[in-house]
């Protein structure tokens, strides 16, 4: 792996599976906000999750009632499920590990280049989470849901500060489509995907494949 990342002028990061190692206590969240419904429709939501990858949270839980259980009238279900699964997550994300090498990496970019977290997760949690944690100084701003990806990057991208070339570095295939679409080249962290076909989806396309950021950093 030969990268010349000093030409980047714009960072964009997805948070979970790229900054935190936080996908599967999400997934576990999401186990335990379906479990009331029955364990089968719990592990549907689970799949769903992955399936929907960088997707946020809202969403999946509206096509969880609206799809899989098939309810006409679940506004304040989801509402429910909505405050049970960011009570849940809050305080595990506040507390769980670090995605390798992340702080040496972040510290390693030029000083003046743009860092923005592009996030599916609820943006007023990222923000405590990313304080509480120490990171929210790395960056000039942390962004997630209600916005989605898409949103989030159109208001980015179009702002005089931000310079081209950029880049995105993400886990799923979601996070490879925003970057397509505002023409950002992407890097796709495998260590801590929920992508299980990311190997053939990514098989024709230009996009750089690296494990962790110490990988990254050391060519590896």
């Amino acid at each position: 792996m030969n990268i010349e990342l000093s030409k980047y002028k714009a960072w964009f990061f997805d948070c979970d599976g790229v900054l935190l190692d936080s996908n599967q206590l999400k997934s576990d969240a999401f186990y335990e906000v379906g479990l009331p419904y029955g364990k089968g429709n719990a592990h549907a939501l689970v799949e769903c999750n992955k399936r929907l990858g960088g997707v946020s949270r809202f969403e999946k839980f509206k096509y969880f009632f609206e799809t899989i259980l098939e309810k006409k009238n679940f506004e304040k279900e989801l509402e429910n499920a909505l405050n049970n699964f960011s009570a849940l997550v809050c305080e595990k994300l506040i507390n769980c590990p670090e995605t390798s090498g992340v702080r040496d990496f972040l510290d390693s970019l030029p000083i003046n280049s743009k860092k923005f977290v592009v996030s599916g997760g609820a943006q007023k949690e990222l923000r405590v989470v990313f304080k509480q944690r120490g990171l929210d100084t790395y960056f000039n701003g942390i962004y997630g849901s209600p916005d989605s990806k898409e949103t989030i990057m159109s208001n980015r991208v179009t702002s005089p500060d931000i310079e081209y070339p950029a880049v995105f570095i993400g886990d799923s295939r979601y996070d490879y489509e925003v970057a397509w679409q505002f023409n950002l080249d992407f890097f796709f962290m495998t260590n801590y995907t929920e992508f299980k076909d990311w190997k053939l989806y990514f098989v024709d396309k230009d996009v750089v494949i690296l494990k962790n950021f110490t990988c990254l950093m050391s060519g590896v």
